[in-house]
Protein backbone atom coordinates (compact mmCIF):
# COMPACT_ATOMS: atom_id res chain seq x y z
CA UNK A 1 0.00 0.00 0.00
CA UNK A 2 3.07 2.48 0.96
CA UNK A 3 4.08 2.57 -3.09
CA UNK A 4 1.67 4.30 -4.26
CA UNK A 5 2.60 7.05 -1.79
CA UNK A 6 5.98 7.24 -2.21
CA UNK A 7 7.05 10.63 -3.57
CA UNK A 8 8.24 10.70 -7.12
CA UNK A 9 12.06 11.65 -7.27
CA UNK A 10 12.89 13.67 -10.41
CA UNK A 11 16.70 14.07 -11.07
CA UNK A 12 18.18 17.87 -10.92
CA UNK A 13 20.11 16.88 -14.41
CA UNK A 14 16.72 16.17 -15.62
CA UNK A 15 16.17 17.84 -19.32
CA UNK A 16 12.26 17.53 -18.87
CA UNK A 17 12.17 19.01 -15.29
CA UNK A 18 14.43 22.22 -17.06
CA UNK A 19 11.88 21.97 -19.84
CA UNK A 20 8.89 22.43 -17.44
CA UNK A 21 10.56 25.14 -15.53
CA UNK A 22 10.84 27.21 -18.49
CA UNK A 23 7.47 26.75 -19.23
CA UNK A 24 6.34 27.24 -16.66
CA UNK A 25 7.80 30.51 -16.43
CA UNK A 26 6.28 31.72 -19.30
CA UNK A 27 3.27 30.51 -18.43
CA UNK A 28 2.24 31.65 -15.07
CA UNK A 29 2.73 35.30 -16.59
CA UNK A 30 0.68 35.10 -19.54
CA UNK A 31 -2.48 33.53 -17.09
CA UNK A 32 -2.19 36.28 -14.74
CA UNK A 33 -2.48 38.60 -18.13
CA UNK A 34 -5.47 36.62 -19.13
CA UNK A 35 -7.04 36.51 -15.29
CA UNK A 36 -6.46 40.08 -14.87
CA UNK A 37 -7.67 41.58 -18.19
CA UNK A 38 -10.66 39.10 -17.66
CA UNK A 39 -11.60 40.51 -14.32
CA UNK A 40 -10.74 43.98 -15.43
CA UNK A 41 -13.88 46.45 -15.73
CA UNK A 42 -14.11 49.21 -18.95
CA UNK A 43 -14.04 48.44 -22.80
CA UNK A 44 -12.76 44.81 -24.45
CA UNK A 45 -9.47 46.74 -25.87
CA UNK A 46 -8.78 48.15 -21.99
CA UNK A 47 -8.66 44.71 -20.63
CA UNK A 48 -6.55 43.60 -23.17
CA UNK A 49 -4.06 46.26 -22.50
CA UNK A 50 -4.57 45.71 -18.98
CA UNK A 51 -3.86 41.98 -19.18
CA UNK A 52 -0.93 42.42 -21.66
CA UNK A 53 0.73 44.97 -18.87
CA UNK A 54 0.40 42.88 -16.00
CA UNK A 55 1.92 40.22 -18.06
CA UNK A 56 4.49 42.37 -18.56
CA UNK A 57 5.29 43.30 -15.17
CA UNK A 58 5.68 39.91 -14.03
CA UNK A 59 8.43 39.04 -16.96
CA UNK A 60 9.80 41.92 -15.98
CA UNK A 61 9.75 41.08 -12.14
CA UNK A 62 11.15 37.33 -13.16
CA UNK A 63 13.74 39.33 -14.98
CA UNK A 64 15.22 41.31 -11.90
CA UNK A 65 15.15 38.30 -9.72
CA UNK A 66 17.26 36.67 -12.35
CA UNK A 67 19.69 38.81 -12.45
CA UNK A 68 19.56 39.44 -9.29
CA UNK A 69 20.72 35.85 -8.62
CA UNK A 70 23.01 35.77 -11.28
CA UNK A 71 24.99 38.77 -10.67
CA UNK A 72 26.39 37.75 -7.71
CA UNK A 73 27.21 34.03 -8.42
CA UNK A 74 28.87 35.25 -11.68
CA UNK A 75 31.19 37.64 -9.65
CA UNK A 76 32.15 34.78 -7.62
CA UNK A 77 32.66 31.82 -10.38
CA UNK A 78 33.74 34.26 -13.40
CA UNK A 79 31.35 32.60 -15.84
CA UNK A 80 30.85 35.37 -18.09
CA UNK A 81 33.72 38.16 -18.06
CA UNK A 82 32.09 40.49 -20.54
CA UNK A 83 28.33 41.43 -21.70
CA UNK A 84 29.59 40.20 -25.14
CA UNK A 85 30.16 36.25 -23.60
CA UNK A 86 26.68 36.70 -22.45
CA UNK A 87 24.85 37.49 -25.72
CA UNK A 88 27.22 34.57 -27.41
CA UNK A 89 30.52 36.26 -28.64
CA UNK A 90 33.18 33.54 -28.48
CA UNK A 91 37.16 34.56 -27.53
CA UNK A 92 38.66 34.13 -30.55
CA UNK A 93 41.80 32.73 -29.86
CA UNK A 94 45.49 34.33 -31.01
CA UNK A 95 45.83 32.69 -34.49
CA UNK A 96 50.14 32.28 -33.68
CA UNK A 97 51.16 29.71 -31.85
CA UNK A 98 51.33 29.86 -28.16
CA UNK A 99 53.70 27.25 -27.17
CA UNK A 100 56.80 25.11 -28.47
CA UNK A 101 55.76 22.25 -30.64
CA UNK A 102 58.74 20.16 -32.09
CA UNK A 103 57.73 18.79 -35.21
CA UNK A 104 57.52 14.63 -35.28
CA UNK A 105 57.48 11.95 -37.85
CA UNK A 106 53.98 11.36 -38.53
CA UNK A 107 52.72 7.53 -39.54
CA UNK A 108 51.05 8.08 -42.98
CA UNK A 109 47.88 6.45 -43.33
CA UNK A 110 45.90 7.87 -46.82
CA UNK A 111 42.01 7.11 -46.84
CA UNK A 112 41.14 4.51 -49.64
CA UNK A 113 37.54 5.41 -52.03
CA UNK A 114 36.27 2.10 -50.22
CA UNK A 115 36.72 3.26 -46.69
CA UNK A 116 33.56 2.99 -45.40
CA UNK A 117 33.90 5.58 -42.64
CA UNK A 118 35.81 8.53 -44.26
CA UNK A 119 34.88 10.69 -41.87
CA UNK A 120 35.35 8.29 -38.76
CA UNK A 121 33.09 6.68 -36.52
CA UNK A 122 31.47 7.20 -33.32
CA UNK A 123 30.88 3.54 -31.80
CA UNK A 124 30.72 2.97 -28.10
CA UNK A 125 30.66 0.51 -25.53
CA UNK A 126 28.18 -0.13 -22.22
CA UNK A 127 30.54 -0.15 -18.93
CA UNK A 128 29.79 -1.91 -15.85
CA UNK A 129 30.19 -0.09 -12.21
CA UNK A 130 28.43 2.91 -12.93
CA UNK A 131 24.40 3.90 -12.76
CA UNK A 132 22.41 3.91 -16.17
CA UNK A 133 22.76 7.19 -17.09
CA UNK A 134 26.63 7.08 -17.33
CA UNK A 135 27.56 3.45 -18.54
CA UNK A 136 27.70 4.53 -22.40
CA UNK A 137 31.28 5.21 -22.85
CA UNK A 138 31.48 6.42 -26.37
CA UNK A 139 34.43 6.12 -28.86
CA UNK A 140 35.64 7.69 -31.75
CA UNK A 141 37.55 5.82 -34.45
CA UNK A 142 39.39 7.36 -36.85
CA UNK A 143 39.28 6.42 -40.97
CA UNK A 144 42.43 4.92 -40.91
CA UNK A 145 40.68 1.97 -38.59
CA UNK A 146 38.84 0.58 -41.19
CA UNK A 147 41.42 0.76 -43.77
CA UNK A 148 42.31 -3.04 -44.59
CA UNK A 149 45.78 -2.53 -44.35
CA UNK A 150 45.63 -1.40 -40.99
CA UNK A 151 43.43 -4.63 -39.78
CA UNK A 152 46.70 -5.39 -37.32
CA UNK A 153 47.23 -1.74 -35.94
CA UNK A 154 46.84 -0.46 -32.50
CA UNK A 155 45.86 3.01 -32.53
CA UNK A 156 46.97 6.06 -30.14
CA UNK A 157 44.30 6.69 -27.81
CA UNK A 158 42.87 9.68 -25.84
CA UNK A 159 40.93 9.26 -22.62
CA UNK A 160 38.63 12.40 -22.27
CA UNK A 161 37.50 13.25 -19.26
CA UNK A 162 34.25 15.43 -19.32
CA UNK A 163 33.26 18.19 -16.11
CA UNK A 164 31.41 17.22 -13.78
CA UNK A 165 27.70 16.29 -14.81
CA UNK A 166 28.72 15.15 -18.24
CA UNK A 167 28.26 12.03 -19.43
CA UNK A 168 30.50 10.08 -21.87
CA UNK A 169 27.37 10.96 -24.63
CA UNK A 170 27.83 14.87 -23.63
CA UNK A 171 31.57 14.81 -23.69
CA UNK A 172 32.18 15.70 -27.36
CA UNK A 173 29.03 18.25 -27.53
CA UNK A 174 30.59 19.90 -24.29
CA UNK A 175 34.08 20.45 -26.06
CA UNK A 176 34.25 18.96 -29.42
CA UNK A 177 37.43 17.17 -29.69
CA UNK A 178 36.34 15.00 -33.61
CA UNK A 179 36.19 18.10 -35.95
CA UNK A 180 39.64 19.33 -34.46
CA UNK A 181 41.08 15.55 -34.07
CA UNK A 182 40.02 14.55 -37.73
CA UNK A 183 41.57 17.84 -39.06
CA UNK A 184 44.67 16.95 -37.82
CA UNK A 185 44.74 13.40 -38.84
CA UNK A 186 43.91 13.79 -42.25
CA UNK A 187 46.12 16.76 -42.94
CA UNK A 188 49.11 14.53 -41.03
CA UNK A 189 49.82 16.65 -38.69
CA UNK A 190 48.94 14.29 -35.80
CA UNK A 191 49.09 10.32 -35.95
CA UNK A 192 45.32 8.31 -36.57
CA UNK A 193 44.23 8.06 -32.95
CA UNK A 194 41.07 6.83 -30.97
CA UNK A 195 39.05 8.84 -28.81
CA UNK A 196 37.54 7.69 -25.58
CA UNK A 197 34.67 9.64 -23.71
CA UNK A 198 34.78 8.84 -20.06
CA UNK A 199 32.21 10.35 -18.13
CA UNK A 200 32.80 13.31 -15.15
CA UNK A 201 30.90 10.99 -12.68
CA UNK A 202 30.46 7.52 -12.29
CA UNK A 203 26.92 8.06 -10.26
CA UNK A 204 24.81 10.60 -10.89
CA UNK A 205 25.42 13.80 -8.67
CA UNK A 206 28.31 11.82 -6.65
CA UNK A 207 31.43 14.12 -7.35
CA UNK A 208 34.45 11.50 -6.21
CA UNK A 209 36.65 13.95 -8.42
CA UNK A 210 37.90 10.88 -10.26
CA UNK A 211 39.19 9.66 -7.20
CA UNK A 212 38.38 6.40 -4.61
CA UNK A 213 36.06 8.30 -2.03
CA UNK A 214 32.97 6.93 0.18
CA UNK A 215 33.32 3.70 -1.15
CA UNK A 216 32.17 5.50 -5.33
CA UNK A 217 36.52 4.05 -6.54
CA UNK A 218 36.11 6.33 -9.88
CA UNK A 219 39.73 6.39 -10.22
CA UNK A 220 39.80 2.41 -9.93
CA UNK A 221 36.91 2.58 -12.58
CA UNK A 222 38.92 4.05 -14.78
CA UNK A 223 42.29 2.30 -14.84
CA UNK A 224 40.78 -1.31 -13.86
CA UNK A 225 37.66 -1.71 -15.83
CA UNK A 226 37.13 1.19 -18.67
CA UNK A 227 40.58 1.21 -20.15
CA UNK A 228 40.97 -2.63 -19.85
CA UNK A 229 37.43 -3.41 -21.27
CA UNK A 230 38.32 -0.76 -24.10
CA UNK A 231 41.38 -2.34 -25.03
CA UNK A 232 39.71 -5.57 -25.23
CA UNK A 233 37.47 -4.16 -27.38
CA UNK A 234 39.47 -1.63 -29.78
CA UNK A 235 42.45 -1.82 -31.34
CA UNK A 236 44.19 1.00 -29.13
CA UNK A 237 47.33 1.22 -27.73
CA UNK A 238 48.60 -0.88 -24.44
CA UNK A 239 51.64 0.77 -23.31
CA UNK A 240 52.58 4.33 -21.67
CA UNK A 241 53.52 5.77 -25.46
CA UNK A 242 50.55 5.03 -26.85
CA UNK A 243 47.99 6.40 -24.40
CA UNK A 244 46.86 9.79 -23.10
CA UNK A 245 44.72 11.77 -21.29
CA UNK A 246 42.77 15.06 -20.96
CA UNK A 247 40.04 16.77 -19.71
CA UNK A 248 37.85 19.87 -19.23
CA UNK A 249 37.11 21.71 -15.66
CA UNK A 250 36.69 18.76 -13.27
CA UNK A 251 38.58 16.68 -16.33
CA UNK A 252 40.98 18.77 -16.19
CA UNK A 253 41.83 18.03 -12.81
CA UNK A 254 41.16 14.46 -13.45
CA UNK A 255 43.63 14.67 -15.85
CA UNK A 256 46.45 16.25 -14.49
CA UNK A 257 45.91 13.64 -11.73
CA UNK A 258 45.96 10.90 -13.35
CA UNK A 259 49.34 12.03 -15.46
CA UNK A 260 51.51 12.76 -12.65
CA UNK A 261 50.26 10.05 -9.98
CA UNK A 262 50.17 7.36 -12.75
CA UNK A 263 53.02 8.68 -14.87
CA UNK A 264 53.52 4.92 -15.76
CA UNK A 265 50.29 4.66 -17.25
CA UNK A 266 50.22 7.95 -19.70
CA UNK A 267 52.10 9.57 -21.86
CA UNK A 268 51.20 12.63 -21.61
CA UNK A 269 48.07 14.72 -21.37
CA UNK A 270 46.27 18.46 -21.50
CA UNK A 271 43.76 20.07 -18.95
CA UNK A 272 41.27 22.54 -20.35
CA UNK A 273 40.16 25.46 -17.29
CA UNK A 274 41.52 22.37 -14.53
CA UNK A 275 42.43 22.87 -11.47
CA UNK A 276 44.63 20.93 -9.06
CA UNK A 277 43.50 19.31 -6.12
CA UNK A 278 40.70 17.06 -5.27
CA UNK A 279 37.50 19.98 -4.28
CA UNK A 280 34.82 17.66 -3.18
CA UNK A 281 30.93 18.10 -2.56
CA UNK A 282 28.31 16.37 -0.22
CA UNK A 283 28.19 13.69 0.98
CA UNK A 284 32.48 13.04 -0.27
CA UNK A 285 33.62 15.79 1.84
CA UNK A 286 32.68 14.17 5.30
CA UNK A 287 34.00 11.11 3.98
CA UNK A 288 37.61 11.98 2.75
CA UNK A 289 40.58 11.95 4.68
CA UNK A 290 44.02 13.91 4.40
CA UNK A 291 45.49 10.93 2.86
CA UNK A 292 43.33 10.86 -0.19
CA UNK A 293 43.80 14.69 -0.30
CA UNK A 294 46.75 14.40 -0.60
CA UNK A 295 47.35 11.72 -2.55
CA UNK A 296 45.59 13.45 -5.32
CA UNK A 297 46.74 17.05 -5.08
CA UNK A 298 49.10 17.86 -8.12
CA UNK A 299 49.76 21.10 -6.78
CA UNK A 300 51.46 19.40 -3.44
CA UNK A 301 53.05 17.19 -5.61
CA UNK A 302 54.58 20.37 -7.23
CA UNK A 303 55.39 22.19 -4.58
CA UNK A 304 57.75 19.46 -3.07
CA UNK A 305 59.29 18.90 -6.82
CA UNK A 306 57.74 15.55 -6.54
CA UNK A 307 57.21 14.92 -10.00
CA UNK A 308 58.81 12.44 -12.27
CA UNK A 309 60.73 13.85 -14.76
CA UNK A 310 58.89 12.22 -17.62
CA UNK A 311 55.68 13.82 -17.23
CA UNK A 312 54.34 15.53 -19.53
CA UNK A 313 51.20 17.92 -18.99
CA UNK A 314 49.56 21.07 -21.11
CA UNK A 315 47.31 23.44 -19.05
CA UNK A 316 44.75 25.59 -20.61
CA UNK A 317 43.36 28.41 -18.53
CA UNK A 318 42.46 31.86 -19.01
CA UNK A 319 43.80 34.59 -16.56
CA UNK A 320 40.20 36.01 -15.57
CA UNK A 321 38.77 32.58 -15.21
CA UNK A 322 37.91 32.95 -11.65
CA UNK A 323 36.81 29.06 -11.16
CA UNK A 324 40.50 27.89 -12.81
CA UNK A 325 42.80 30.64 -12.73
CA UNK A 326 41.96 32.04 -9.37
CA UNK A 327 42.17 35.65 -7.40
CA UNK A 328 44.27 35.57 -4.42
CA UNK A 329 42.26 38.51 -2.62
CA UNK A 330 39.09 36.60 -3.11
CA UNK A 331 39.32 33.06 -3.92
CA UNK A 332 36.69 31.12 -5.62
CA UNK A 333 35.00 28.52 -2.57
CA UNK A 334 33.04 25.58 -3.02
CA UNK A 335 31.50 24.19 0.87
CA UNK A 336 34.01 25.59 2.61
CA UNK A 337 37.52 24.54 0.15
CA UNK A 338 39.86 26.81 -1.95
CA UNK A 339 38.59 26.18 -5.56
CA UNK A 340 40.56 27.14 -8.07
CA UNK A 341 44.51 27.61 -8.13
CA UNK A 342 45.47 28.03 -11.57
CA UNK A 343 47.73 31.15 -10.84
CA UNK A 344 49.52 29.44 -7.86
CA UNK A 345 49.87 26.32 -10.04
CA UNK A 346 51.43 28.06 -13.00
CA UNK A 347 53.46 30.25 -10.23
CA UNK A 348 54.99 27.15 -8.81
CA UNK A 349 55.31 24.95 -12.35
CA UNK A 350 56.22 27.04 -14.95
CA UNK A 351 59.76 26.83 -14.97
CA UNK A 352 60.01 23.04 -14.84
CA UNK A 353 60.22 21.22 -18.03
CA UNK A 354 57.40 18.78 -17.23
CA UNK A 355 54.74 21.38 -17.98
CA UNK A 356 53.59 23.50 -20.87
CA UNK A 357 50.91 26.25 -20.55
CA UNK A 358 48.88 28.35 -22.74
CA UNK A 359 47.41 31.15 -21.06
CA UNK A 360 44.50 33.47 -22.39
CA UNK A 361 43.43 36.79 -21.73
CA UNK A 362 39.52 36.51 -21.98
CA UNK A 363 37.04 34.15 -21.40
CA UNK A 364 35.60 32.94 -18.48
CA UNK A 365 34.34 29.67 -17.17
CA UNK A 366 32.75 28.31 -20.03
CA UNK A 367 33.26 26.11 -22.57
CA UNK A 368 33.08 28.31 -25.17
CA UNK A 369 36.45 29.67 -23.91
CA UNK A 370 38.26 27.35 -24.47
CA UNK A 371 37.23 25.47 -27.39
CA UNK A 372 39.13 27.56 -30.08
CA UNK A 373 42.56 25.68 -28.17
CA UNK A 374 41.53 22.02 -28.96
CA UNK A 375 43.69 21.63 -31.93
CA UNK A 376 46.67 23.56 -30.49
CA UNK A 377 46.26 21.31 -27.58
CA UNK A 378 46.02 17.84 -29.69
CA UNK A 379 48.74 19.48 -31.80
CA UNK A 380 51.06 19.57 -28.46
CA UNK A 381 50.65 15.64 -28.16
CA UNK A 382 51.84 14.74 -31.18
CA UNK A 383 55.65 15.54 -30.32
CA UNK A 384 54.92 13.09 -28.02
CA UNK A 385 53.43 10.59 -30.48
CA UNK A 386 49.64 11.02 -30.42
Amino acid sequence: MKGWMAPVMVSIMSPQLAWAMMGLAVLVPILIGLWWGWRAGGSRLRRIGRGIGRALLVFCCQLIALVAVFLPINNTYGFYTSWGEVLGEAPVAPRHDLIDIHRTAVKRIPISKDNPHPDGLMAGIMMPGTDARNAHVPVWLPPQYFERSQVHTRFPVLYWIGGEGDTGDRDNVSVPLVGPGLELIKRYQANPYVIVFLPGEIQTGQDTECTDVGGINQQSWILRTAIPRIEHHYRVGRTRASKFIAGYSTGGYCAANFIIRYHQDFRAGFGMAPYFHPVYAPPQISQVNSATRQENSPILRVRARDVPSGVRFLSVMSKVDKSTWGNAADPAMSYGQVWADGQDFWNHAHSMAQFAFILAGQGGHQTTTYTPYVGLSLRWMTQYGL
